[in-house]
């Protein structure tokens, strides 16, 4: 290896975890290093976490990676992130953390936001200014809970970061945040791609207490003196903007053009659609951010238990007689040879994935998941196939919903666990009906920091080139049009969620 091998540096910060990677231009994956953090919940619905956990993390995975790759990190040219969104930390003047960071899983501002969503006219400001709607996950609601229930935190509060601009604080000093991160807090005009002033009216937040915003692939500082202590770094290296971990995992992925998708069968399935101009869909089923490239925007439809319905089944079903779950490789292998044997339709079984609610496009936290058509020829295998049938169903209204706004989708990029089933990606094939190929980098969202961060040090300048070469697909299947079985079954799988609506809530009163 040549002494000046341009070398990137990846954090991905997640919800449970961060991975910090390194990664050549040609986007190779050299080293990775993972560590993890808790989410704390001192309350029912409170999800909080550490910032300064965040940050050892980082440091951790940093001296280990120097030491076992001691040449590439000595060659550091940038380093690129990316994060969970919605995620704030409060500082005070000093840049010291004043409380726990409220996490986007956190439920304790509800009532605030159906105060918001039943009132017509703030529902409609709220739509009007960022083409969103209030939800529990927004950065803004968060806020107003502190502002009414810890004045004093509150009073003492300088500056709000999102989750890893707090990290780019501490590396750089610089408070800095970009577009696809900014859309993530109720804050923002997605289409102006700017703060908007009578949101921060609204929700009585002085505009100086958050930061300036910038394109993600832009240099906002450079690695100083005592975070290069800390970590090995470089003094002096430059650190990238960065985006939304779901933007760089879709940049990543090789999502650069409109009508592109990027799918994920993680726990949740999400689907992301690249756009060239806003997309707000007045109805409140997707929603509309800002894309980590300048003049692009992303649509997204997210299934809340994609993944998670065949970890529920196997964690219920096949437990072996200590009450432990088999190991999950061998279980799920076993599935896939199981639904070789069961005709394309699970003859006539029908699963609705609505274990704990459903986000797109229903938002209804009363929805619960639902097998119909059970017979006496019904076996276990038939369960299991329609599970993953079921969830590409709710996938494939998803996809729907978004092209009601106005935008054909083209291709699906597929990426994430629930895929490595070969059973289950040529089921999705023929429900879905759209060409899809499946992404070989085994770590998309530092692939996309990595791209990120050598656009904005101007090694990139062909962007679309460097997708090509270094965000590579691993097979391609195109079924034509949705399988005919599956046509038919996906009208009924609408019709029961119609019928059954009603039945949720009362059953949830219960």
């Amino acid at each position: 290896m040549s002494d000046h091998e341009t070398i990137f540096l990846g954090l991905d910060l997640g919800t449970t975890g961060l991975k910090v990677s390194l990664l050549d231009d040609g986007g190779r994956l050299i080293g990775s290093r993972h560590e993890e953090h808790p989410i704390h919940s001192p309350q029912p619905g409170y999800a909080e976490q550490a910032p300064h956990a965040w940050w050892d993390g980082f440091v951790t995975c940093c001296r280990a990676l120097a030491e076992q790759h001691p040449r590439e990190f000595a060659n550091i040219v940038g380093i690129g992130l990316c994060g969970q969104m919605h995620t704030q930390v409060y500082l005070d003047g000093q840049g010291r953390v004043l409380r726990p960071a409220i996490t986007w899983m956190d439920q304790r501002t509800t009532e605030i936001v159906e105060a918001i969503n039943g009132d017509e006219t703030a529902r409609a400001l709220v739509f009007q200014e960022t083409s969103n709607f209030a939800t529990t996950t927004y950065t803004a609601p968060q806020v107003q809970w502190v502002q009414e229930n810890q004045p004093e935190v509150w009073k003492k509060t300088a500056h709000v970061l999102v989750a890893k601009d707090y990290i780019k604080y501490r590396l750089t000093g610089q408070l800095v945040t970009d577009d696809s991160e900014a859309s993530g807090t109720l804050l923002f005009d997605t289409r102006k791609r700017a703060w908007s002033e009578p949101m921060f009216d609204f929700f009585s937040i002085p505009r100086e207490r958050f930061p300036a915003v910038a394109p993600a692939d832009e240099i906002i500082g450079h690695v100083n003196a005592e975070a290069a202590r800390v970590t090995g770094l470089r003094t002096g290296t430059p650190v990238a903007n960065g985006s939304s971990d779901n933007s760089a995992s879709a940049l990543g992925a090789g999502m650069i053009h409109a009508g592109q998708v990027t799918l994920i069968i993680g726990t949740a399935g999400v689907i992301s659609v690249c756009s060239d101009r806003p997309l707000p869909d007045d109805q409140g089923r997707t929603l509309c951010w800002d894309y980590c490239l300048r003049d692009k925007w992303i649509t997204l439809g997210i299934t809340q238990t994609a993944g998670e319905s065949l970890n529920w089944f196997k964690n219920a079903f096949d437990r072996g007689d200590t009450g432990a779950p088999e190991e999950s490789g061998d279980i799920f292998e076993e599935y896939n040879q199981a639904v070789a044997g069961v005709a394309d339709g699970a003859d006539g079984l029908i699963f609705l994935p609505y274990l704990n609610g459903e986000r797109t496009p229903y938002w209804d936290p009363f929805a619960r998941g639902v097998f119909y058509g059970v017979n006496l020829s019904t076996r276990k295998a038939h369960f299991i196939k329609a599970i993953m049938e079921g969830v590409s169903f709710a996938l494939r209204h998803n996809i729907e919903t978004v092209e009601s706004l106005g935008i054909t989708v083209d291709q699906v990029r597929a990426v994430g666990g629930g895929l490595r089933s070969q059973a289950w990606l040529d089921i999705l094939g023929k429900v879905l009906g759209k060409p899809i190929v499946t992404v070989s980098a085994p770590d998309t969202a530092n692939l996309g920091n990595a791209l990120l961060c050598g656009r904005a040090l101007g090694r990139f300048t062909d962007l679309e080139a460097a997708v090509a070469e270094m965000a590579t697909t691993d097979q391609a299947m195109d079924f034509g049009r949705p399988a005919e079985i599956y046509d038919q079954q996906y009208g009924i799988f609408l019709e029961l969620y119609e019928r059954l609506e009603g039945t949720f809530k009362r059953s949830a009163g219960l």
